[in-house]
C-alpha cells in the first residue's frame, strides 16, 4: 500500500518524484484563482453602489443610471469577464430593471436596422463560403498581390479602402469578408499563423473605415451632418468640398495603417506560399463554375449595387434581408452554413450596445456628457474643435455614429457661433471622427465583422485600433491648428 502511494506521488510530479507544495498564504492562492470572479464581483458591487448615489445637477435618475449601465459594460467589453454578448444582453435587461424605460421599449432598440443589416451580410457570406465562390473571387482579385504575405495583407487593406470611397463601407466588409475568411482559412499552419490571420482581418477593417472617410458615399453618417448644417445654418458642404477636407486627413491615416500592418507581417513572409499553393489546387478541383455559384454571384453583384446606389432610399437592412431571403427561396445557401459563418455572439452584443447608446440619447445622458466636457474646453476655437474631436472618437466607439452625429452636431452649431467658429469647421471635427471606429465590434460593421473572425482576443483589437484612434486625433489636431484657419 505505502508503495503505491510513493508511485502516485512520484506520477503525479512527472519524473522529480517531488511534490511542490504552494507556501503562499491561503488568501494570496485564492486571490490568483478566483481573481476574475473577484474583480467581476467588485465591479457589480461598484454599479450598484453607484445606481444608489444622488444624480449631478442637471442629470435625470434615469440618465445617471444608464451612466452607470455604460460605464459598467464598457469595463466589462475591455476585460472580456464575461462574454461580450452576454454583457450586451445585459446592458438590455438592466434598463427596464432599474426603471429606466419599460421593457417593451428597452428590447424594442434591438430591432435596430444595423443588427439586421449585419444579420444578412453575414449570412450572405455564408452563401459565398458555402458555394465555393469566395475561393474564386480569391484568386481573382488578390492574384496580382504575389506570394508575399505582406502584399497580400495590404491589398485587402487598398482594396477596401478605394472601394468604400464610392459605396458605403458595410456593403464593402460585407463583400470582402468572405474572400479573407477563405484566405485565412487555407493558411498553414506555421509559426506566426495566428498573426498572418489577424493581420488580414485588421486590413480589411482599417480598410473600410479609412476609405469610408474620404467621401460623403462611405457611410450615412456626412449627410446626415450636412443636412442639420443646412437647416440650421442654411450653409452646406458640396461633394467636392467634403473630400478637399477630409483627404488631407485620409491619407497620413492610410499611411499609417500601411506601416502598421507591415509591422504586423514582418516575419511571415512565407505563409502565404502555401495558402495560395492550397487555393490553387483546390479551384482546379472545383473544376468550371457551377450554376450556383454564377447564381449566388448574381445576387451578391445585385445587392452590392443597391447597397450602392439605392442603400439611403431602400434602406441596407432591407436589401440584406430581402438577398437572404432570395438566397433561401433559390436553396443557394443551407441554413447549416448559416450556423457554420455566423457569429451569433457578435451580433447579440452589437444588439445591446446599440440599445444602451439609444437609451444614453432618450435620457439626456449623452447630451449631458458632451455639455460637461465642452465647458471646459471653451477658452479656445482650436481647444473646441478639438474637444469635439475627442468627444466624438469616444462616443462613436460605443454607439452608432449616425446617433453621434444627431446629439453631437446641434450643440456643436451652437458652440460654434457663440465663439466665432465657422459651422463647416464645427461639422468636420464632429464628422471625420465619427468613423474613427477601430477599437471596439459596436463601432461599425466592418469591426464587427473583423472582431467575429475569432483570430485575435478582444484586447488585442482594442489597443491595436487605440493606436489608430489616437493617430487620428492627432491628424485632426495638426488640421485644426495650421491647416484649416487658412482653408477659407
Amino acid at each position: 500500500m505505502a508503495t503505491d502511494k510513493a508511485d502516485k506521488v512520484n506520477k503525479s510530479d512527472g519524473e522529480s518524484g517531488q511534490v511542490v507544495i504552494d507556501r503562499r498564504p491561503l488568501t494570496l492562492v485564492l486571490l490568483s484563482v478566483f481573481r476574475p470572479q473577484l474583480v467581476l464581483v467588485a465591479l457589480v458591487g461598484l454599479f450598484a453602489a453607484g445606481i444608489q448615489l444622488e444624480p449631478p445637477a442637471g442629470l435625470t435618475e434615469g440618465g445617471w443610471r444608464v451612466i452607470c449601465v455604460f460605464g459598467l459594460s464598457a469595463v466589462l467589453w475591455v476585460t472580456a469577464l464575461i462574454p461580450i454578448a452576454i454583457t450586451g444582453l445585459s446592458a438590455i435587461a438592466f434598463l427596464p430593471l432599474l426603471g429606466i424605460m419599460e421593457t417593451s421599449q428597452a428590447y424594442a432598440y434591438f430591432g435596430s436596422r444595423a443588427v439586421f443589416f449585419i444579420l444578412g451580410a453575414f449570412i450572405l457570406g455564408a452563401a459565398l463560403v458555402g458555394s465555393g465562390l469566395s475561393t474564386r473571387l480569391t484568386l481573382v482579385a488578390f492574384r496580382r498581390s504575389g506570394n508575399s504575405l505582406r502584399s497580400m495583407v495590404l491589398t485587402v487593406f487598398g482594396f477596401t479602402a478605394l472601394l468604400s470611397c464610392v459605396m458605403s463601407e458595410h456593403a464593402v466588409a460585407a463583400m470582402s469578408f468572405p474572400i479573407v475568411v477563405d484566405i485565412a482559412r487555407t493558411l498553414s499552419a506555421e509559426g506566426g499563423n495566428r498573426k498572418a490571420k489577424r493581420a488580414l482581418f485588421l486590413a480589411m477593417a482599417w480598410g473600410c473605415v479609412v476609405g469610408g472617410t474620404t467621401t460623403v458615399l462611405g457611410g450615412g453618417r456626412a449627410p446626415l451632418a450636412i443636412g442639420i448644417l443646412e437647416e440650421t445654418t442654411g450653409q452646406t458642404i458640396s461633394f467636392l468640398e467634403y473630400m478637399r477636407i477630409s483627404i488631407p486627413l485620409v491619407i497620413p491615416m492610410a499611411l499609417f495603417a500601411v506601416a502598421f500592418l507591415g509591422l504586423e507581417t514582418r516575419g511571415l513572409h512565407s505563409s502565404l506560399k502555401t495558402a495560395m499553393r492550397d487555393l490553387e489546387t483546390r479551384l482546379f478541383a472545383m473544376g468550371k463554375v457551377s450554376l450556383r455559384e454564377q447564381l449566388v454571384g448574381l445576387v451578391l453583384v445585385v445587392t452590392i449595387g443597391l447597397w450602392a446606389f439605392s442603400g439611403e432610399e431602400l434602406g441596407l437592412a432591407n436589401i440584406a434581408i430581402l438577398s437572404t431571403s432570395t438566397l433561401f427561396g433559390l436553396r443557394l445557401v443551407s441554413w447549416a452554413d448559416v450556423e457554420q459563418n455566423v457569429n451569433w455572439g457578435v451580433i447579440l452584443m452589437y444588439g445591446g450596445a446599440i440599445s444602451l447608446g439609444s437609451a444614453m440619447a432618450d435620457t439626456g445622458a449623452a447630451e449631458w456628457v458632451t455639455g460637461k466636457v465642452f465647458s471646459g474646453w471653451t477658452h479656445s476655437p482650436q481647444a473646441l474643435l478639438f474637444a469635439l474631436c475627442v468627444l466624438t472618437t469616444v462616443m462613436t466607439e460605443f454607439m452608432s455614429n449616425s446617433a453621434v452625429i444627431a446629439i453631437l452636431m446641434p450643440p456643436a452649431l451652437s458652440l460654434a457661433a457663440s465663439h466665432g467658429i465657422s459651422p463647416w469647421m464645427a461639422t468636420m471635427c464632429v464628422v471625420l471622427p465619427s468613423n474613427f471606429a477601430f477599437m471596439f465590434p459596436m463601432a461599425t460593421p466592418a469591426t464587427a465583422m473583423a472582431f467575429s473572425s475569432g483570430t485575435f482576443s478582444f484586447r488585442e483589437g482594442v489597443l491595436r485600433g487605440l493606436l489608430l484612434d489616437l493617430f487620428g486625433l492627432l491628424c485632426m489636431g495638426l488640421l485644426i491648428v495650421f491647416l484649416w484657419p487658412h482653408a477659407g
